[in-house]
């Protein structure tokens, strides 16, 4: 009877260490993303948040923060109009207005989008006519400041001021399959600049 009673707590102990030892491989197993997380480094600002909006938008201006869902018709309307393809969801941008009139006199946004093993925060602003005021890299990870060295040191994208949003969406078509840098901010820069269109036209 002992002999039993042994034998069964040896196995339950067996048993237990099975158990412990597969779900400490399922983790293992199951956490990819938490083994990358942190190799990219810690993120690099090249330039403030409130910086950039203050310079994206006109001055003097009434800035408030919206809320608000492209539905499936504002986003075939910007398909058939730019040629992007946007996705219905709810989405924060910044509204400039006259402070004497209340027309809607500029608009911005920002945004994070994912890079390598890191992440990429950018802005974008545009005037009433739909151009490109300023567009920036607020920050990216370390390991990959040397990727952006165009915006180093002041974030700004000058090649991004003044063009329309039609002019963006061809570089952003033209850089597509380029150095992934410029396709992922490009492409990105694009959305933005359409969905921020399309807000624009429907704002009260």
């Amino acid at each position: 009877m002992l002999q039993f009673r042994i034998s069964y707590r040896t196995l339950q102990h067996m048993i237990f260490i099975t158990l412990i030892t597969f779900f400490s491989g399922v983790t293992v197993l199951s956490g990819p993303a938490l083994a990358h997380e942190g190799h990219a480094g810690k993120q690099v600002v090249f330039l403030k948040k409130d910086e950039a909006l203050k310079k994206m938008l006109p001055a003097g201006a009434k800035v408030v923060q919206r809320k608000e869902r492209l539905d499936l018709d504002k986003a075939e309307k910007a398909k058939k109009e730019l040629g992007v393809k946007l996705y219905d969801g709810v989405y924060t941008y910044y509204v400039a207005r006259d402070s004497k009139s209340g027309a809607t006199i500029g608009a911005a946004m920002v945004a994070e989008v994912e890079y390598m093993h890191g992440e990429v925060n950018l802005a974008i602003g545009i005037d009433a006519k739909g151009n490109v005021t300023k567009a920036a890299i607020l920050s990216v990870n370390e390991k990959y400041v040397p990727d952006m060295k165009a915006s180093v040191g002041t974030g700004y994208l000058r090649q991004l001021e003044g063009v329309t949003i039609k002019k963006l969406v061809s570089m952003a078509n033209e850089a597509s399959g380029s150095a992934k840098v410029t396709e992922t901010i490009f492409s990105k820069m694009r959305d933005m600049a359409a969905l921020l269109s399309t807000f624009m036209i429907s704002s009260p």
